[in-house]
């Protein structure tokens, strides 16, 4: 009670005691910042409408209004020395239509639409820019648009940049474009699904189709910017970065190293390695690293041993293996062991004549000819195998000169940039890809459905017995096949079950051997080995290939063979020399 009446003595006095005054100022104050923060926050979530205001977009349906346009997005670009770049397309019960709509962005918003679908071709000055090294195509997962475009329109496009790589490397979260928008420029992207599955192939985009493709493509080089220029104001870096912007003079310094590589989330990655260690044990490894030949190599691929001919000349560079076989077959002797030399005790069919030769006697790196790694390295076939391998045996003959080394990473960028050239082949040698093909085998549907049937009243448990209806249905299915049984037994279960589906498909020919026997008709199969030879060379631009390896080798090596009288008329025949 006595309470009580202080509180209303306190209440009834005409002037404000200090403990009211202060209560009501905290409160007003909490109120304030509260909303402080909500309206910062919701003016720090732009919306993508006004984001998109300042923007300057070009839609070019036609191949003659599209260099002017490149010089512009060549012009603007110079200082960031990068791009933004998206891709958009139709899909269909799952089938991906070629590329529709190609989008550019330069930092200050001038953004170009390409409408690849509206054209016979990607234009010249278009593709040159794409193909461009000292230009960054930074987007989220460019890598896997550029393989469409690469299927799509033969374009090879360099320098392709995942941001995720630089906003890992700044110790930032990574998520899709939407994520890293909001996070580093505050802008909400509509990723609703009716406009990213929309029509990008229609006569004529909605304004919103225009806005969203733009944006995409706009956002991904803001975010580059702001990423690699927080990158520079670090604490990490010195003082005297902080306030310039020489760094963008420096940029491939920091991007060379992820350029045209696949983002793996390294979280992801560990966690699945773990797993793996985890469920296979030492002896599951060994087998798996003999059955597959593309697993990471831990023994370098050249000994560079050395082969002599009887006389002391130099014939060839080999493994330890093959020069200790030499020796143990008593048909050659040690020379020097360090490095181990072996000498033959007999003349051998022929010796290392001009160029071709001695390219065989030269040692050889154990190193990725692309970028030059030398921990782990995985053995490339220039000339895949699945056409060598129906190549005659004259051309099989010193095939080492087409197995080179890559490093995981170069690797599979070089297997993805190798398929738009089997699907080009594939075309012009009516050769369809198995993927595309009624393939090797053949599926009998009827026959699976009865078999299905079969096993789905056989194997029924007592927990969980088919319906009265659904088993009628499938007794009915199995009847219509045995005709001339009246009823089901466990024995006709037991025989449809193990009915055979799949058939080997007489017509079948591989697409290897169609594009063999095609070249081996018309232009002969040394210009297919050096078209696949000239497209490594174009597409992965390698820096440290073994000296003197050459597009034409196997042409020049068997004009020698052909001097020496060593090559038949049907071996001319079959290689149109």
């Amino acid at each position: 009670m006595k309470f009580s009446a202080n509180i209303i003595l306190l209440f009834k006095m005409n002037t404000p005691s200090k403990f009211q005054l202060g209560l009501t100022s905290a409160i007003a104050l909490g109120f304030a910042g509260i909303t402080y923060l909500v309206l910062k926050q919701a003016l720090k979530l732009k919306n993508p409408s006004r984001t998109i205001d300042y923007l300057v977009i070009k839609t070019i349906t036609s191949e003659e209004s599209c260099e002017e346009i490149v010089q512009e997005l060549r012009r603007r670009c110079t200082q960031h020395h990068a791009i933004g770049f998206d891709c958009e397309w139709v899909s269909e019960q799952r089938i991906r239509h070629p590329v529709a709509l190609l989008q550019l962005s330069t930092y200050d918003g001038y953004c170009a639409l390409f409408r690849l679908s509206h054209m016979k071709s990607i234009p010249k000055p278009l593709k040159e820019l794409l193909e461009d090294k000292s230009i960054y195509k930074v987007g989220v997962a460019p890598g896997d648009d550029a393989m469409y475009l690469a299927m799509d329109y033969s374009v090879y496009m360099k320098s392709t940049l995942d941001i995720r790589h630089i906003v890992e490397l700044c110790r930032h979260n990574t998520g899709g474009l939407a994520f890293l928008a909001k996070m580093f420029l505050g802008v909400v992207l509509d990723k609703n699904r009716r406009i990213r599955c929309s029509n990008w192939g229609a006569d004529e985009l909605t304004e919103r189709q225009i806005k969203y493709a733009a944006l995409d493509a706009h956002v991904a080089i803001r975010i580059f910017v702001k990423v690699v220029n927080d990158y520079h104001k670090s604490p990490y870096l010195l003082l005297w970065n902080r306030y310039n912007n020489d760094h963008w003079n420096k940029i491939h310094q920091i991007c060379s190293k992820y350029s045209d590589k696949c983002y793996r989330n390294k979280q992801i990655v560990k966690k699945k390695a773990t797993e793996y260690k985890e469920k296979n044990t030492k002896a599951t490894k060994e087998v798996f690293n003999k059955k597959y030949s593309n697993s990471t190599r831990s023994k370098p691929l050249y000994h560079n041993c050395f082969l002599q001919a009887p006389d002391g000349e130099i014939l060839c560079t080999c493994d330890n293996k093959k020069a200790v076989w030499y020796v143990e077959k008593e048909l050659a002797d040690i020379v020097s062991e360090d490095p181990l030399t072996v000498r033959l005790r007999f003349e051998p069919a022929g010796r290392s004549v001009g160029d071709v030769g001695r390219y065989y006697q030269l040692t050889k790196e154990n190193k990725c000819v692309v970028c030059g790694v030398k921990d782990s390295y995985i053995r490339k076939n220039v000339v895949p195998r699945e056409y060598r391998k129906y190549f005659p045996e004259i051309m099989k003959d010193h095939s080492s000169h087409d197995v080179v080394l890559l490093c995981v990473e170069c690797h599979q960028t070089s297997n993805m940039r190798d398929q738009p050239v089997r699907e080009s082949l594939a075309r012009r040698c009516s050769a369809p890809l198995a993927a595309h093909d009624a393939g090797k085998f053949l599926e009998d549907k009827d026959s699976k459905k009865i078999r299905s049937a079969a096993r789905a009243l056989l194997y029924q448990s007592k927990k969980h017995v088919l319906p009265e209806a659904r088993r009628k249905e499938l007794e009915s299915i199995i009847l219509q096949y045995y005709i001339q049984h009246d009823e089901i037994t466990q024995d006709l279960l037991q025989e449809a079950a193990l009915l055979q589906v799949t058939y080997e498909n007489a017509d079948y020919e591989s697409h290897g051997y169609k594009v063999v026997e095609y070249y081996l008709e018309r232009e002969g199969l040394l210009r297919l080995e050096e078209e696949w030879r000239e497209h490594f060379l174009a597409s992965m631009c390698p820096k440290y290939m073994p000296e003197l390896w050459s597009v034409k080798h196997n042409e020049e090596r068997l004009r020698v063979r052909l001097e020496e009288g060593r090559l038949s008329e049907q071996d001319l025949k079959l290689i149109v020399l």
